[in-house]
């Protein structure tokens, strides 16, 4: 007997039971509970294989490839760009003891100077994305939290590659909290009471705290289009 045919003689059996011996109402409700409880069970295998196919579909989506060229070249500009951004954080969290300066530039800035420096190239988009993100357009996609899920699983932090679906590559390159990353993603408790209630406010999704020192942290993410 298949699923669909026990269910309806789990449901339909004890109700015509019911109908014949002209039973109290209240009867009729202990018996939708056991029926429930048969059902329920099947709905949450039925979810369960669900999410499996979800996620083997996503799998299916990308495929990690070996290309040097590709690498170096997604590379140059992540280190570019990072290299023009890092000394900027540097000298606002230097500046302002609170770090509400430096966390404001590092969620809004970050994605000024990412958009300007794309205007200046083609072919190549960088962006940064992370599992546990603070500001909701870093949100990762399928592929991003794929890849960031094997860099986790695997505990190796060097640069790879994909091919996605639609035939273009991906570079990315992992990051690792570092000691001034704390002062903003690290436990709330050792941030700054002026940075908590900013980012509270700011951001009252946020994921991007409770790191600690080497942890994984997120991507820098290099698009390059063929």
């Amino acid at each position: 007997m298949n699923t669909k045919n026990a269910l309806y003689a789990l449901t339909l059996t004890p109700l015509l039971f019911l109908a014949c011996a002209n039973t109290e109402p209240a009867k009729t409700e202990v018996v939708k509970e056991k029926v429930s409880e048969v059902v329920t069970p099947i709905k949450k295998t039925v979810e369960v294989k669900k999410e499996i196919i979800k996620k083997t579909e996503t799998l299916a989506s990308i495929s990690f490839i070996e290309d040097k060229k590709i690498l170096e070249d997604g590379m140059m500009h992540i280190d570019a760009f990072m290299g023009s951004l890092q000394p900027t954080l540097k000298g606002l969290i230097e500046s302002d003891s609170t770090h509400v300066t430096a966390m404001g530039a590092c969620s809004s800035m970050a994605l000024t100077m990412t958009d300007d420096y794309n205007k200046q190239i083609t072919g190549v988009k960088l962006r940064r994305t992370a599992l546990k993100y603070r500001n909701p357009k870093n949100k990762p996609d399928r592929a991003d939290t794929m890849v960031m899920d094997s860099f986790i699983a695997s505990k190796k932090f060097d640069p790879l590659v994909i091919k996605t679906d639609d035939n273009n590559y991906r570079v990315y390159k992992p990051l690792k909290v570092k000691q001034a990353c704390l002062l903003c993603h690290g436990a709330r408790n050792d941030i700054s009471p002026d940075l908590v209630k900013m980012i509270d406010r700011t951001y009252p999704k946020d994921m991007a705290t409770g790191f600690a020192l080497g942890e994984f942290r997120g991507v820098v993410v290099a698009e390059v289009k063929k």
